[in-house]
């Protein structure tokens, strides 16, 4: 199956709304090559800020670790991912978001 940007962008913000298995997800990215991760956006959100607001710890990581996504990326009203995962409460994603940093740094 081939899919246009479009339709993959809807397929992974889809995986993240739904609770989707993260190997189908996993699948799903081994079919496309070479694609920015960083500029798909959904309403605003990238993945990331996505698996913020849906406490997807799981998909957070298999994007930052395979699509190299930016945890520093704003969204369009201006917060990071772990702005959000604070406000929502999500200590574990704050924890990953901040472990993540402080790895990337050293």
């Amino acid at each position: 199956m081939i899919l246009d940007h479009h339709q993959f962008t809807y397929r992974l913000f889809h995986s993240i709304q739904t609770n989707a298995n993260i190997y189908d997800v996993k699948n799903l990215l081994r079919k496309i090559a070479q694609i920015n991760l960083n500029s798909m956006k959904y309403d605003g959100q990238t993945l990331i800020h996505c698996c913020c607001l849906y406490n997807r710890l799981d998909l957070l990581k298999l994007f930052v670790e395979y699509g190299d996504c930016d945890i520093l990326q704003n969204n369009d009203d201006g917060w990071l991912p772990i702005h959000l995962a604070i406000y929502l409460g999500y200590m574990d994603i704050v924890y990953y978001l901040l472990q993540y940093s402080l790895e990337s740094i050293m």
